[in-house]
């Protein structure tokens, strides 16, 4: 009896060994491939990148953030031009190893190359993240967030940072040069502030959005036909994210596609074989970038 069992439950019992032993090991390989890009940070911030740390007032919370402004190379020669304008919190990420401790997104050198292909460059603002993250990245109080006030910082980008930047910088301050963007919880802020804000931004890169925070009330919001006319939103994920933002992600995408946003409005892309980290929307920025701008 017991030979028959064994014969019977063996086989089974080897190849889920065998699963777990290969699960580990790509877990293994992941770690060991990020602590290359730890190693040996230095600044990689492009000269045009300013950080105004500890300056910039949010009245409502009463507290000063960093934040993190490029300008295009000529920038300072060409004093007539006026540009586009793009805002990401998680903003130290944006342009620096040594601030993000660990790969940036390389959005300034994105736009450099644009610069140097004589294609459309932007103006972009990095938003540092607060020390309560999870707080001012979330929209609606809930459970999980009882101390939630993302509704009111979204309302403080939508309002007195773009106006601060608006009257510092040459900046196009209609909605169709502005575009707002995101990672992870901060990428579902970006979507809800297309959403809340749709005639502030025009533009959304929405990336690894983690929808989970609030889905059923996130994906209950609407614009009108009106309000999505000229938008043009990017969305991603990376193909390792699993069983749940991928799917997030494609409900997002699915949503303006069925109200009729077309592939010259509306992307999606699954960045192939990156997990949930900096990487992956290092990669998906620059996909985005030149869409965008056309």
């Amino acid at each position: 009896m017991k030979k028959i069992l064994l014969r019977i439950f063996l086989p089974g019992l080897i190849l889920s060994g065998l699963f777990v032993a290969y699960k580990f090991y790509c877990h293994f390989k992941e770690k060991e491939r990020r602590a290359a890009y730890y190693e040996n940070l230095i600044d990689t911030a492009s000269p045009t990148v300013t950080v105004l740390r500890d300056s910039i007032l949010i009245g409502y919370q009463n507290e000063k953030r960093t934040i993190h402004i490029y300008v295009p190379p000529n920038y300072d020669t060409d004093t007539t031009t006026r540009y586009p304008v793009m805002y990401f919190m998680d903003g130290e990420s944006a342009f620096n190893d040594l601030e993000n401790m660990g790969p940036e997104w390389q959005i300034d050198e994105v736009i450099n190359a644009a610069f140097a292909n004589g294609q459309q460059t932007a103006i972009v603002v990095g938003i540092n993240q607060a020390e309560d993250r999870d707080a001012e990245y979330t929209p609606f109080v809930n459970d999980d967030n009882p101390n939630a006030h993302g509704a009111e910082f979204a309302s403080w980008v939508a309002t007195e940072l773009k106006g601060w930047m608006d009257s510092n910088y040459r900046t196009r301050s209609d909605a169709a040069s502005t575009t707002i963007g995101g990672i992870s919880r901060s990428g579902m802020m970006a979507y809800y502030m297309l959403m809340a804000h749709p005639d502030v931004f025009g533009n959304a890169v929405i990336q690894s959005p983690s929808m989970w925070v609030d889905h059923d009330r996130l994906l209950a919001m609407n614009l009108s036909d009106a309000q999505l006319k000229g938008k043009k939103i990017f969305i991603s994920v990376g193909g390792k994210e699993g069983r749940i933002m991928i799917p997030h992600a494609k409900e997002i995408y699915k949503k303006f596609k069925e109200q009729g946003l077309n592939d010259d409005a509306l992307r999606f892309e699954v960045i192939p074989k990156e997990g949930h980290w900096h990487v992956t929307w290092r990669k998906s920025f620059a996909l985005a970038y030149p869409w965008l701008m056309g």
